[in-house]
């Protein structure tokens, strides 16, 4: 576990993801998921781990909700983070 805690900070170190996209109505810029899956990729060979990311759907009336969990994985041990967001 160690050694992927090491590889997980040299890639959180070394990753640079612009705030591409822009939220017109509170007037600010951030990051997409799909933005930082595409800035990750050439990390995943040089590191030797995967990252797969898992998404659910926990409610649609009143305000969407989803849960999307986060996991990156070197073939024996894993990370995992979740997250849940109401959805536009």
């Amino acid at each position: 576990m160690k050694e992927l805690n090491h590889k997980l900070a040299q890639i959180q170190t070394e990753l640079k993801v612009k705030k591409a996209s822009y939220n017109s109505f509170g007037k600010y810029y951030f990051r997409k998921a799909e933005d930082i899956l595409e800035a990750v990729k050439p990390f995943l060979l040089k590191h030797d781990v995967s990252v797969t990311i898992d998404e659910d759907i926990l409610a649609t009336d009143p305000v969407p909700m989803l849960k999307s969990t986060a996991v990156i994985s070197d073939g024996e041990n894993q990370i995992s983070t979740t997250a849940i967001v109401g959805v536009d």
